[in-house]
């Protein structure tokens, strides 16, 4: 299945090409940060279809829009 994805800040350089990821029928939150290399350490926030999502073992569905944001730090 195809799902969009949306990775800001720091990891903006993993997101795949034209922002669509191809994962297995089934795949979780927690399968798409895997795959594109993405340390839960560094997912401050995930949104699922505009909605945030805290269980990162949610499956997710063809088409879905995920996004993805780091922690920020500043002072």
């Amino acid at each position: 299945m195809e799902v969009q994805v949306k990775l800001m800040g720091i990891l903006r350089d993993k997101t795949p090409p034209g922002g669509k990821l191809q994962l297995p029928p089934g795949a979780t939150v927690a399968d798409l940060l895997q795959q594109l290399q993405v340390p839960s350490s560094q997912v401050m926030l995930v949104t699922v279809n505009g909605q945030h999502q805290r269980d990162h073992s949610a499956r997710l569905s063809p088409g879905d829009e995920v996004t993805v944001l780091p922690p920020v730090g500043g002072g």
